[in-house]
């Protein structure tokens, strides 16, 4: 057996929320395999000024005065791509695929509520997703990972304390997601074999002001996934630490 292709997979982002050593590392680790595809798991922008929990307890700013702040965070999430970008390149990422997430989905909301915005702040507008090359999938769809026996989307649909074994016990099918920030597997044996749900962390900053102070059990991982020529496939979900992981028997430090 032979392995067929590589992805390297990056969880909930939440730029310009993002951990700056975390993400160094996954570029590291991104560069160092060198993978065929790409996968942007979703929520790679907080849009914390496009969303609707902001302005729950405050009043809402004049929308003049609103896209001045949107457009401002729009820039720093756009710049935080472009180092994506530069990575993919160095590594000569053939396919680059996002699924979007919920976090994306507040500018759709906000285009909904002022249909004129729709041509430039639509989120595959305004994160230029296109442009960047990335076959853009819509928040809550299921995609096959191309030559692979395993489905992904951002994540959401089911939750709980045992959100992976909901996913299997629902769907019947292998998946992955991020969303909740867990690292977590389950595995449900079924008459034509065994199907598992992974649940990726994430690579934001985890300390998060509507947390309150609250511990979490969040984690920072890069997901590498080796499939096989059948199309079964190994999933390494890998564990970064202050910057730093491991792959191959080596550790990989980010720039920071």
């Amino acid at each position: 057996m032979k392995i067929r292709e590589q992805v390297v997979i990056f969880p909930d982002i939440h730029f310009p929320h993002e951990d700056k050593k975390a993400l160094s590392c996954a570029l590291a680790v991104l560069e160092y395999v060198k993978p065929k595809s790409f996968l942007l798991l979703g929520d790679f922008a907080e849009n914390e000024e496009a969303s609707h929990w902001k302005y729950q307890k405050v009043k809402r700013p004049r929308l003049e005065d609103q896209l001045k702040f949107i457009d401002e965070e729009l820039e720093l999430v756009n710049k935080g791509l472009d180092l994506i970008d530069e990575s993919c390149k160095k590594a000569k990422v053939k396919y680059k695929i996002c699924t979007e997430g919920n976090h994306e989905i507040w500018l759709k909301n906000l285009c909904d509520e002022h249909p004129y915005l729709k041509k430039q702040y639509m989120p595959k507008i305004a994160f230029k997703m296109k442009e960047r090359g990335y076959d853009y999938h819509p928040y809550g769809k299921y995609i096959k990972i191309r030559n692979s026996k395993l489905w992904a989307y951002h994540g959401g649909h089911y939750t709980g304390v045992n959100h992976p074994r909901s996913h299997l016990q629902n769907l019947g099918i292998n998946v992955l997601y991020g969303h909740t920030h867990d690292s977590m597997k389950s595995v449900v044996t079924h008459m034509d074999g065994a199907k598992m749900a992974f649940s990726m962390g994430c690579l934001c900053n985890m300390e998060k002001e509507f947390l309150k102070n609250r511990k979490t059990n969040w984690s920072h991982n890069v997901g590498v996934l080796d499939i096989f020529t059948n199309g079964n496939f190994n999933l390494n979900t890998l564990t970064i630490i202050n910057g730093y992981t491991s792959l191959n028997g080596k550790v990989i430090h980010g720039h920071l």
